[in-house]
């Protein structure tokens, strides 16, 4: 078997392999155990085959089939498991744990012990991202923070966010003191002289440029402000930010290089060992201790191996391949942090250099040819996950990394280099080196912003899973084909495949003959989209908790939007003036066109010069209140509308939660009632109005005690209650009693806390409810 197992190829098989099966475990497709036992024994049984077949046997494409099946089990195994329900209280708390990661904007800790001051526990094994504290990652602190739980948005959509794991941080926090209980030498070593250099870079440089040094060399994504790196990612550039072979390459190896030349000036080393060997065994230390330095980026420390592999093997009179080498340390790096596995960080760092170390044919001695190749290669192999995450494939890229990375290669990374270590141990001579730091800095975010200028690729539609899954079988089969025809026949079928999936999207997406009613989670607050049956759309609120510091417009109504095909909404109701139903707003305005706005009246009338008053009055779209609205229907088709409250307008003597919109929305046999935070005075006139059964109701101000009485419950007898809140929202939404009341009134009582988004579908006569996890209560 030993043929077998030493290859490259066995090594791209099993590395593959290991990949892919942490990915299908991360997006939450995992093997039965049965099914991994049994491939698990054709595997083992298949190698076993192929080793006794001869000392010159090669195991063909089933070999590497079989390497790259077992290793997706293990993959399976090591992929960290999708995200326990683990909630954080909000307020200020005293937290005791291990530092995971630490990065220059803070650090993510796992809480062994926390209470907050009010008394609410926090869950042994949460992480939390604390920011401002600077600890040495794997030491153990205690922490007085501001914490506040993380805000996911679960909601239906073509296009699923890429999937978090248990790993990921489940609250931020903001550091108040932090105590140091136990830290390694090695760690406290490494995070001092991260803090030395990143002090000195800061001393010698002015903010913008001596963020980008931190960045550049250290690996401090946060310390860019967000100008800089938009430009940066806009012009296809943001490999040079992330410490990865490039920067192990220029740094690490020339270190290496440094000290070759100067063993061979050393007559009695010379005379017993090779200089460049020599060099190359020194250098393994220096790559992993620049890891370490850097901290726990997964790009740096696979970088550092596959330069500490490379360099190893040449001490040891031994030349690597590289797709060998490369598939090993994937797989030491994997072995070493399985928690990276299903990041997207890593498997980007993978692909790009997969697709660089893969390329077929001679090289070429042409710098621009080589750099065009290697550019492309790496677009393609990491467009897939590039578009998929960040909605954009910025075509501009290709030629800003043929023109800016070999600039940045051979000037911008050397000089940030030599100035860092000339501020450390020459500070006059940094004087020297400043000036050139600086404008190399400077002149590389010039190139960025005009690159980042050409929009064609910046703003791509978000793809829903099956055309995901044909782009990246064509880039695969971009890389791997070796003919032009093999290529453009791929092409033909994949744009073909696109446009057939993007029909079948849009068709889906904007249903005809229907009422669609997508209860959006947003957290604290209420955003609700409803398709028509005459392919129009109404947005309802649009959501916004309170001090959360989340635009809920932009994180969560605009991105379904989008994947949706939306790019209108004809109708916006404005149910009340809270913040909660209107923080998402301006995003909604700014992104989509709105035909007009129905709006209660009372924002503009009793706040005028306020936020939301302002912006209703600029948003340049026809505002339609009660007078206009109430007392008549407003057909969609076959759909109708009904304004039932306030009517024939908003009541002054009452506060904005007493004069919500509600909407009556009759379409066959099927009703919807959307009340807003409508309260008790409201929920009496809705009584005295007997408006009698309805299929789908949108409960009232989250749940709260202040509504969904009894007698209106008795009165409507809803088949269906939605309520939207926040998880482990401050004011205890829905109150129990509410709760409770709902899931004894009706066949299906659903929350978008614990069950994300809630999809109600009719045709008139069925009624479909699609939670998007877990089940009705009743």
């Amino acid at each position: 078997m030993s043929k077998v197992a030493r290859g490259p190829a066995a090594l791209a098989a099993i590395a593959a392999g290991l990949l892919a099966g942490a990915w299908a475990a991360a997006l939450g497709v995992r093997v039965p155990h049965a099914w991994m036992a049994a491939v698990a024994v054709l595997g083992i049984g298949g190698l076993l085959a192929a080793s006794t077949a001869g000392a010159d046997a090669r195991p063909g494409w089933r070999g590497w089939l079989l390497f790259g099946a077992l290793a997706a089990l293990l993959g399976q195994g090591l992929a960290p498991a999708p995200g326990p329900d683990l909630d954080v209280p909000r307020g200020v708390a005293r937290l005791s744990g291990r530092v995971e990661h630490a990065s220059a904007s803070g650090a993510r800790l796992v809480v062994e012990e926390g209470r907050a001051l009010e008394g609410a526990p926090v869950p042994a094994g949460a992480r939390v991202f604390v920011r401002g504290l600077d600890v040495p990652p794997g030491s153990r602190v205690r922490v007085l923070a501001q914490l506040s739980p993380r805000q996911p948005f679960l909601n239906p959509t073509p296009h699923p966010p890429w999937p978090s794991t248990s790993l990921d941080a489940v609250g931020a926090a903001r550091s108040a003191a932090a105590v140091i209980e136990t830290a390694r030498l090695d760690q406290r070593v490494t995070h001092a002289v991260r803090r030395h250099l990143a002090a000195r870079l800061r001393a010698t440089l002015s903010p913008e440029a001596a963020a980008l040094a931190a960045t550049v060399l250290l690996g401090e994504r946060g310390a860019l402000d967000d100008g800089t790196s938009g430009a940066i990612r806009g012009a296809g550039l943001s490999h040079v930010l992330a410490v990865s072979g490039l920067h192990v390459t220029l740094i690490a190896g020339g270190l290496v290089a440094l000290l070759a030349v100067a063993l061979r000036r050393a007559r009695w080393i010379t005379s017993r060992l090779d200089a460049s060997r020599a060099a190359k065994l020194l250098g393994v230390p220096i790559a992993l201790g620049y890891a370490a330095v850097i901290g726990d980026a997964p790009s740096a420390w696979r970088a550092a191996i596959t330069a500490s592999l490379a360099w190893g093997l040449e001490a040891a009179g031994h030349r690597g391949h590289p797709i060998g080498v490369t598939a090993g340390a994937a797989l030491i790096a994997a072995a070493l942090h399985p928690e990276d596995l299903p990041r997207p960080g890593f498997a980007l760092s993978i692909l790009a250099t997969a697709a660089i170390v893969s390329s077929p044919g001679a090289r070429t001695t042409a710098l621009w040819r080589t750099g065009l190749t290697v550019a492309s290669r790496t677009m393609i192999a990491t467009a897939p996950i590039v578009i998929w995450i960040f909605g954009a494939l910025p075509l501009a890229g290709v030629l800003a990394n043929v023109v800016v990375v070999p600039l940045a290669t051979v000037l911008l990374i050397p000089a940030l280099a030599i100035h860092a270590a000339l501020a450390c141990a020459a500070p006059p001579l940094a004087a020297l080196s400043a000036p050139i730091a600086e404008g190399l800095a400077r002149a590389f975010v010039a190139a960025s912003e005009v690159f980042a200028a050409i929009e064609v690729g910046q703003a791509l539609p978000p793809p829903s899973i099956a055309q995901g899954l044909v782009v990246a079988s064509l880039c695969g089969t971009w890389l791997v084909a070796t003919r032009a025809r093999t290529r453009l026949v791929a092409l033909a079928l994949a744009c073909l495949a696109l446009g057939a999936g993007e029909l079948h999207l849009r068709h889906t997406e904007r249903p005809r003959g229907r009422v669609r009613a997508t209860f959006l989670d947003v957290g604290q607050g209420d955003a609700i989209l409803v398709d028509l049956p005459d392919g129009r759309l109404m947005a309802i609120d649009a959501g916004g908790a309170i001090g959360s510091g989340v635009d809920p417009g932009a994180r969560a109504i605009v991105p379904l939007l989008r994947a949706r095909r939306r790019d209108r909404v004809d109708v916006l109701v404005l149910s009340h003036p809270h913040p909660d139903h209107y923080g998402g707003l301006a995003a909604v305005l700014g992104a989509v066109e709105v035909g007009e706005i129905w709006d209660s009246g009372q924002a503009a009338a009793e706040s005028e010069g306020g936020g939301i008053a302002e912006l209703l009055a600029n948003a340049g779209v026809p505002i339609r209140g009660p007078p206009e609205l109430c007392d008549r229907s407003h057909r969609f088709g076959a759909a109708r509308v009904d304004v039932v409250w306030p009517c024939p307008a908003f009541d002054p003597g009452w506060g904005p939660n007493e004069n919500s919109l509600v909407l009556d929305l009759r379409f066959g046999a099927r009703r919807f009632l959307f009340t807003g935070d409508a309260e008790e005075h409201a929920e009496r006139s809705l009584l005295a109005h007997d408006l009698g059964s309805v299929d789908v109701l949108k409960v009232a101000h989250h749940g709260s005690r202040t509504s969904s009485a009894e007698p209106l419950l008795a009165m409507l007898r809803p088949r269906v209650a939605v309520v939207s809140a926040g998880r482990n929202n401050r004011f205890g939404h829905p109150h129990p009693e509410v709760w409770d009341r709902l899931v004894r009134a009706t066949g299906c009582a659903l929350r978008t806390d614990r069950h994300g988004g809630v999809i109600v579908e009719t045709d008139g006569e069925d009624l479909r409810v699609t939670p998007t996890r877990g089940r009705c209560s009743q």
